[in-house]
């Protein structure tokens, strides 16, 4: 298949799809000046997308997919490892997240005991007083 149907299949964009190969991503075969493309880089396409919405980075996959363009079977070992750490990174982000979350909280209890008191007058109070 050539690129646009790769990058309908897989609702991804061309330029993408050429950024990818830039990266070194994807290797698709050449005819001449067009790349052809095959089920195996559409596999590879989605996976990208997919590892992209889970916060992967582009960057972050190249060792991987590197890897996979000299081994035969995929390097699973890898992609599982990258997973992990990828998975640590997100654990750690949430429990910075819950910390904020925290101080939110003791800043609101900090400012209601405070200003609480010191009330602004009502405006009843207010025009009588005029």
């Amino acid at each position: 298949m050539y690129i646009g149907e790769l990058a309908k299949l897989s609702a991804c964009t061309p330029k993408a799809i050429r950024l990818y190969e830039q990266l070194g991503l994807l290797a698709p075969q050449r005819l001449g000046s067009y790349r052809l493309y095959s089920a195996h880089h559409l596999t590879l396409v989605q996976m990208i997308r997919t590892a992209q919405m889970v916060g992967f980075k582009l960057g972050e996959m190249s060792e991987l997919l590197a890897a996979k363009q000299h081994q035969a079977p995929f390097p699973l070992a890898l992609a599982n490892q990258g997973i992990e750490a990828k998975r640590l990174e997100l654990q750690a982000q949430i429990l910075a997240l819950q910390n904020r979350e925290q101080q939110l909280t003791l800043l609101q209890q900090q400012i209601n005991q405070k200003f609480a008191s010191a009330s602004v007058p009502s405006t009843a109070q207010a025009s009588a007083s005029h």
